[in-house]
């Protein structure tokens, strides 16, 4: 990798040097931060370091609160055990819950920052069409973010939709806006989102083959575009947005765009791509399927997950040989190991771990490095079950099929082919092993429990094995004490 390229993928990966990790509540000092073109780039990169942390998706929105909710973990302390119980009202479980919210609302809160100075400056870019993809990335983000705290902080639409809780900010200040139903929060994060779209389209990197002159200092590579919030991060957003509304026509045409960068590239310039059974076989989190993961430290998300697993020993729910019924699958093989001592306990052992490193992101100023494990935030198996599912409710059951069968041979298993092949194949049999597939694809990642909240699901499988009944409240975190207030 060209030396500039490595030392800004530096700056992203750097925690304790960046200008946001100084100042993370906001207090941006505006002449200082916003007098050059590296500076928004500054403020960019410290918007993503801002989201690895622990009380983001460094932890609590990743591989641990929302896991434990999806009943994917055997509870081992009495935190664990109120978060599989969905108890908020513990001293622990509120003040995660007000960490959440505070510091989603903190970078939110840069992101308008950064977007009132580069809407407003009349500093001239060194390079065609950065500052139209570093308004981009801030429209997505701003976007993307709300997203998260709706599907946290408010039911889902079809239980209330009335239903009336977060502001959505659009200025930088201490002021919060209204109260919104989820309806209008929902109209402003997909206006953010399709403006980033438009911001983005041709604009961003991806479009173009790599080339030399990607790797100058100050310009925003190809290479790392899916450590950002890319064009393609943004259609794929989008069509999460629009299945969370049902909206399955809409869901699937963006689902649909997000694949026309394998479809249109030339392998050798792609940057995300189906990882496949034997590729890279370091890279045990699939990383190469991220279309956008948030960049992870040595001591970040690595380091969690070898405390859960290594120290503490956290076994996966009892039902985890029911979810993975095939030896074969690439991610029972690369993910999981059986507990020392053990015959029938799994933990989650590789995933996350040291060992598993980015594999075509490397150093060669001083001495070659490999990244350590990233953090997904939306990747290809997603937008494939999206299609799949947008597909199968449209009653286009045999073209959705084909969207599972491709995600599954690249996981080395074939269920639903069995099924097409034997035209045993139904619209209800699918839509099974597409929730089969959600439990799979997405372990130890913070997806599952949105799937259940999304899908109003009334019945659970707790981590011992025992169903239970759960009601829709508990699908709501509640908003933090001091209200609207995001300090």
């Amino acid at each position: 990798m060209n030396k500039s390229i490595y030392l800004f993928l530096v700056l992203i990966l750097s925690s304790c040097n960046d200008w946001f990790d100084a100042q993370p509540q906001g207090n941006i000092g505006e002449e200082q931060l916003f007098s050059d073109e590296t500076a928004f780039l500054n403020a960019l990169a410290g918007i993503y370091t801002q989201l690895r942390e622990n009380t983001l998706y460094g932890e609590q929105l990743s591989v641990s609160s929302l896991e434990f909710m999806a009943q994917n973990f055997v509870p081992d302390d009495e935190i664990s055990k109120s978060l599989t119980a969905y108890d908020y009202s513990t001293p622990e479980n509120q003040k995660m819950i007000h960490d959440i919210w505070r510091d989603m609302y903190n970078a939110i809160a840069a992101c308008n920052k950064t977007l009132e100075h580069i809407i407003a400056t009349e500093i001239v870019f060194n390079f065609t069409g950065q500052r139209e993809i570093i308004t981009g990335e801030l429209y997505a983000l701003r976007g993307a973010l709300h997203f998260e705290l709706l599907r946290m902080f408010h039911p889902h639409p079809s239980v209330a939709p009335s239903f009336k809780g977060m502001p959505y900010m659009t200025t930088f200040g201490s002021e919060t806006g209204p109260a919104l139903s989820t309806g209008e929060l929902l109209e402003y994060i997909i206006h953010d989102l399709k403006h980033a779209a438009k911001l983005l389209y041709k604009t961003d990197p991806l479009f173009s083959a790599y080339n030399n002159s990607d790797e100058q200092p100050g310009k925003l590579s190809r290479k790392l575009r899916t450590f950002h919030m890319n064009y393609y991060a943004v259609t794929a957003e989008l069509a999460r947005i629009y299945l969370y509304k049902k909206e399955y026509q809409q869901a699937y045409n963006y689902a649909d765009t997000t694949f026309h960068h394998i479809r249109q590239m030339n392998p050798s310039y792609q940057v995300f791509y189906y990882f496949g059974p034997g590729k890279y076989n370091s890279d045990k989190s699939f990383s190469r399927e991220h279309i956008f993961g948030i960049a992870s430290g040595p001591t970040g998300l690595t380091q969690v997950a070898e405390n859960m697993f290594g120290e503490r020993q956290i076994e996966t729910c009892q039902s985890f040989k029911i979810i993975y019924p095939s030896a074969k699958d690439t991610r029972y093989r690369d993910w999981f190991q059986l507990k020392a001592n053990t015959t029938d306990r799994f933990i989650l052992s590789e995933k996350f771990s040291r060992e598993s490193l980015l594999s075509g992101y490397t150093s060669t100023t001083s001495e070659t490095k490999e990244l350590p494990v990233r953090i997904p935030f939306i990747k290809l198996g997603e937008v494939a079950l999206i299609a799949a599912e947008a597909l199968n409710e449209l009653n286009r059951t045999n073209e959705a099929a084909e969207w599972v069968i491709e995600l599954q041979n690249n996981r080395d298993i074939d269920f639903i082919k069995d099924l097409k092949n034997t035209g045993t194949l139904t619209k209800a049999r699918l839509a099974e092993e597409i929730r089969a597939e959600y439990h799979r694809e997405f372990y130890g990642e913070g997806q599952l429990f949105f799937f259940h909240k999304r899908m109003n699901d009334t019945q659970l499988i707790r981590y011992d094995g025992k169903q239970f009944d759960m009601p829709a409240t508990k699908y709501t975190l509640p908003i933090p004490a001091n209200g609207l207030s995001v300090n």
